[in-house]
């Protein structure tokens, strides 16, 4: 009996039973002298955006929803001048000009049609562009620059 319950208590810890949500951090983001973590609870308890969208990853139009990143990254006094290294969660990064995420309601897609993604899903935040409003956003350097697994934000 004692083994049962120790068992069950580290699967909870382990967020191992279905149902049971962990509020670790997901996202750091540094630069400018500061540095800030966020868990999904965090993100999702900002004002989210939805955009529908198509790109280079999907079938058809989709439905994301998230935080816009230039709201994110707002405390960190970004400029134009700055650059987004963005990184995943197998360490593959992409740089993004700053100028893209004040140009353009660039988010932090937390849900693809109204659900949850996982990490085999692109999740749990996946960059997203708005290309359907935009044509000059449907071209292979914006599409590469659709980071998804995203886990740190460096501004430089």
């Amino acid at each position: 009996m004692i083994r049962l319950a120790g068992l069950k208590t580290l699967a909870l810890i382990l967020g191992l039973v279905p149902g049971t949500v962990m509020a670790s951090d997901i996202l750091t983001i540094s630069g400018n002298e500061a540095s800030e973590s966020y868990s999904f609870e965090d993100l999702a308890a900002l004002p989210q955006e939805k955009v529908l969208t198509d790109n280079f990853y999907v079938d058809e139009v989709t439905e994301f929803s998230g935080p816009l990143l230039r709201d994110l990254l707002d405390p960190f006094g970004v400029t134009r001048d700055d650059t987004l290294k963005m990184t995943a969660v197998n360490d593959f990064s992409v740089e993004i000009p700053v100028d893209d995420i004040l140009d353009y309601d660039v988010i932090l897609a937390l849900r693809r049609n109204g659900e949850t993604m996982s990490i085999r899903g692109k999740g749990p935040i996946w960059v997203i562009y708005p290309m359907d409003d935009h044509p000059e956003l449907v071209a292979p350097q914006y599409n590469d620059r659709l980071i998804w697994q995203l886990t740190g934000i460096k501004i430089e």
